[in-house]
């Protein structure tokens, strides 16, 4: 009977441990870890095309969302524009004014240097969702300039002959005088000698 009784406690004792070990969580769920469990902790999107007098607002939207009211570093073409901060959604929102083909406005107040053709901004900050506890979030957008046509000029012929910087006229009339001299004395010269033989 004792064997029966002490069977039946160790079949219990077994169920027991088993439903305990079934409802108990997995390890890897427990919280204060610090890491998160978002794995996509960086993001490249692609706004388009922009025209020089522009204005548009540039929502930075990571897979892995910014800590709500966290600070954000954000640069745009590489210049830190400060003062971000993520939003109630946990995305960044940045006001870009395109003023001309080498200048940006970033929320007013922000100048920064603007490029025909591709311009980048940066957003990187505090993830409690992410792996490593950080989330960076690129966004590009193209400014199209106009193109600038070089128009040629038609050259009109006057019928002289072009300078090349040297005036040698002085130098030509020099030189016949100088020929014209010695061709006097010369004459002059053999004049005198037949003079003398007769």
């Amino acid at each position: 009977m004792r064997r029966k009784i002490r069977g039946a406690a160790a079949a219990l004792l077994v169920v027991v441990g088993a439903g305990l070990f079934a409802l108990a969580p997995p390890a890897g769920a427990q919280t204060g870890s610090g890491v998160g469990l978002c794995t996509t902790i960086t993001g490249v999107q692609n706004v388009g095309n922009v025209a020089i007098g522009q204005r548009f607002v540039l929502q930075l939207a990571p897979t892995c969302v910014f800590n709500v009211g966290a600070a954000i570093t954000v640069t745009v073409n590489g210049i830190n524009i400060p003062g971000k901060v993520a939003n109630a959604s946990g995305f960044v929102l940045v006001d870009i004014t395109v003023v001309s083909a080498t200048q940006l406005s970033i929320d007013d107040p922000v100048l920064t240097p603007a490029i025909c053709g591709t311009n980048t901004v940066t957003a990187r900050g505090p993830s409690s969702t992410a792996q490593g506890g950080i989330s960076t979030q690129t966004a590009n957008f193209t400014i199209t300039c106009p193109v600038v046509q070089v128009v040629a000029t038609p050259v009109t012929s006057t019928g002289r002959l072009s300078l090349t910087g040297a005036n040698t006229l002085r130098y030509v009339a020099v030189a016949l005088a100088l020929v014209a001299a010695g061709s006097m004395a010369l004459v002059v010269t053999r004049r005198r000698r037949a003079a003398a033989t007769l």
